[in-house]
């Protein structure tokens, strides 16, 4: 068993996947991420009569395992050259509605600083 979980653990030693660079027609690149989690679980037990075993019988025994490997989309990293920004996917939408009240707030910072160099 433990060298089993020695080598599903070497498949995937990592928590998040960066994926292959894309390009956009604009020319801006995208850069998929991913969370990865995985588990996995095993047992067996004895079955039949409680006995005393002699050297050449051997004991009844049933067992089973099992791994679980789960892919989600965790976002994008989209660089224009010009900017880099960071898209979540996200099934919450609170997690959204913070994201863009932050671009926002970036936004009117900015302009306010320009505003402040043109005088």
């Amino acid at each position: 068993m433990e060298k089993t979980a020695e080598q599903l653990t070497s498949l995937i030693d990592v928590n998040t996947v960066i994926g292959k660079p894309l390009f956009s027609a604009s020319g801006a690149q995208i850069i998929p991420f991913t969370k990865v989690t995985m588990g996995y679980l095993s047992g067996g037990g004895e079955y039949g009569q409680v006995k005393a075993i002699k050297e050449d019988e051997c004991f009844p025994f049933a067992g089973g395992a099992g791994t679980v490997i789960n892919l989600k989309p965790a976002g994008f990293l989209i660089d224009d050259g010009k900017h880099c920004r960071l898209v979540k996917v996200t099934d919450d939408p609170l997690d959204g509605l913070i994201e863009k009240a932050s671009e926002l707030i970036a936004s009117l910072a900015h302009k306010q600083s320009e505003g402040e160099d043109d005088e």
